[in-house]
């Protein structure tokens, strides 16, 4: 278990990050959300926007500065 709290709070130190794995895409320190649809997302995050597109996109998980979002990845851009 320590392991597991050392590396969330190095995360957690962090003002944002990205994490992507299998047909997830995870984000956490984003200010704003610009579009939620099913092909298209696109996230206000500090100075740049993260354009993420592709397929089939739910959102599993919505914090206030953390989004989990499962579909099919094409595409990922900054804006």
């Amino acid at each position: 278990m320590h392991l597991y709290k050392t590396i969330k709070n190095f995360l957690l130190d962090q003002d944002y990050f990205i994490d992507l794995w299998k047909n997830y895409v995870h984000v956490y320190g984003f200010n704003k959300i610009e579009i939620l649809q099913e092909t298209k997302i696109v996230l206000t995050i500090q100075d740049f926007q993260l354009e993420i597109t592709g397929h089939d996109f739910r959102v599993l998980k919505l914090t206030k500065q953390e989004i989990l979002i499962q579909g099919n990845l094409k595409e990922m851009r900054i804006l």
